[in-house]
């Protein structure tokens, strides 16, 4: 159930770049979805996305809005999703991923890695 919960928060959080996230063509973040009990943190950087839109669609998803950068402490590894386009971000993850007090099989660092290359985005450890 609980790891069902995370794949379902995953998805949603994947589902951001087909809104409408009328921003700046200069925009260069336009804020982060953290969520610590899961180990993981969401960062908006392409120029698509607009602040109030990123804290919203976090506020709903019960996930905290950061004005800026996801944190670096603990950081194991990051998965760019949609590199170059205006819908470019980031999945961060964490020493705590993926949640629940699950231990992956083979460590948080390959786990994440696995998810990443599952949603066909670029693996950058930490």
């Amino acid at each position: 159930m609980q790891i069902s919960l995370h794949v379902s928060v995953m998805v949603a959080i994947l589902s951001f770049p087909s809104w409408s996230f009328a921003g700046s063509p200069n925009a260069i973040i336009a804020g982060s979805c953290n969520n610590t009990a899961s180990g993981f943190c969401n960062e908006f950087n392409g120029s698509s996305y607009k602040a109030t839109n990123v804290e919203k669609s976090c506020t709903r998803q019960k996930m905290t809005f950061l004005a800026g950068t996801c944190p670096t402490e603990g950081r194991v590894g990051s998965c760019l999703m949609y590199k170059g386009k205006d819908n470019e971000s980031y999945f961060r993850y964490y020493a705590s991923f993926p949640g629940f007090g699950i231990k992956p099989k083979g460590g948080v660092a390959a786990a994440a890695e696995k998810q990443c290359f599952q949603m066909k985005g670029e693996w950058i450890p930490n």
